[in-house]
């Protein structure tokens, strides 16, 4: 296979898009976090109710090593100023298995069927297959792009020719008046216990190697890991790891919390964004034990639900884990992906 330099054809020089629907378009940047923010909720609000997106997801978006916003973003805005429409395009810093391109992005609802969207996911693509082509790796390619399922977004970016290759299962575990899920014990030697900030780069470490068979998962870095469990949403009093003799952490959950998002779902809860074993521990029931720590600590915080996002496809019976765990299945999400 040749390299993705050789093999992908790219726009020499891209220009932001031009004005439509009474927006002009200019470069993001980190000063536009919080209007791109407000944006982004207003979104959610119709376009999948139950969700609420944090500023922190947005800021780390915006600092995802090797992105500049400069080229690549933009956003679009009104002759006050005022921000109705954003793109930015992300490219995935580790590429072991993949090069990969996820691109974000909303059109302030209102403002929908004047052709915006089809304009700044033109700009997004365009930006993408420039991204991919300066890059000297013989790996695949493919730009990415997730959204709820029967969004517009997902309708526009099949014009596009990102088509669906994963879906995503929102669960659900209420906490209150339910009786603990029955785990199995912890095996001799190992220490189960609260995650503290000096777990930070261990649990990078076995996130690595617990996700490198996971659809599309490729190693996180230092900076864009600590930026994740580092922001004022991130729960490492109600992450648990499991750690052997020799230091290192076996099974792991991340924890986070958002006090603004709680309305949206209708409760008080608590995220399990990222839930792993690394793949030398399989097979001794590490996962439910990790999970059932984690639900307890988030119990005890006084939370009324767990939740998580996971792989509906999952080979490894992650769905089924989760359901003797006490979660349920509800609203589902879509990644639509283009090869190039």
């Amino acid at each position: 296979m040749a390299t993705l330099r050789e093999r992908v054809t790219a726009p020499a020089h891209l220009d932001t898009p031009t004005a439509i629907g009474g927006l002009t378009f200019r470069p993001g940047s980190v000063a536009d976090v919080p209007a791109v923010h407000e944006l982004a909720v207003a979104v959610a609000a119709v376009d999948d109710p139950h969700e609420r997106p944090s500023t922190d997801d947005l800021a780390n978006t915006f600092s995802t090593e090797g992105l500049d916003p400069a080229r690549d973003s933009v956003v679009g805005v009104d002759a006050e100023g005022h921000v109705h429409a954003y793109g930015i395009v992300v490219g995935i810093p580790s590429r072991v298995t993949a090069a990969r391109v996820v691109l974000v992005g909303a059109v302030r609802p209102e403002l929908r069927g004047q052709g915006i969207g089809r304009r700044v996911m033109a700009w997004q693509v365009s930006r993408a297959r420039q991204q991919l082509a300066a890059l000297e790796v013989d790996l695949p390619g493919a730009i990415d792009l997730s959204a709820a399922e029967g969004s517009p977004t997902l309708r526009l970016a099949a014009r596009f020719g990102l088509l669906p290759v994963r879906h995503w299962t929102d669960m659900e575990a209420p906490l209150v008046g339910t009786e603990p899920p029955v785990v199995p014990a912890l095996p001799d030697g190992l220490v189960l216990r609260a995650a503290t900030d000096d777990d930070i780069e261990p649990m990078r470490i076995a996130k690595n190697d617990a996700f490198r068979d996971h659809w599309g998962s490729q190693p996180m870095v230092a900076t864009d890991w600590n930026g994740f469990l580092t922001t004022g949403k991130t729960r490492l009093d109600l992450s648990r790891v499991v750690v052997d003799t020799d230091g290192s952490v076996l099974a792991f959950t991340v924890v986070e919390s958002d006090p603004e998002a709680f309305v949206a779902r209708g409760r008080s809860f608590a995220e399990l964004h990222w839930v792993g074993v690394v793949r030398r521990a399989r097979g001794r029931g590490l996962a439910p034990i990790v999970v059932g720590a984690t639900l307890d600590a988030v119990r005890a915080a006084g939370l009324d639900a767990a939740v998580l996002l996971v792989d509906a496809e999952n080979p490894s019976g992650a769905v089924a884990l989760y359901e003797r765990l006490g979660f349920v299945g509800g609203h589902v999400s879509v990644t639509v992906s283009a090869a190039v």
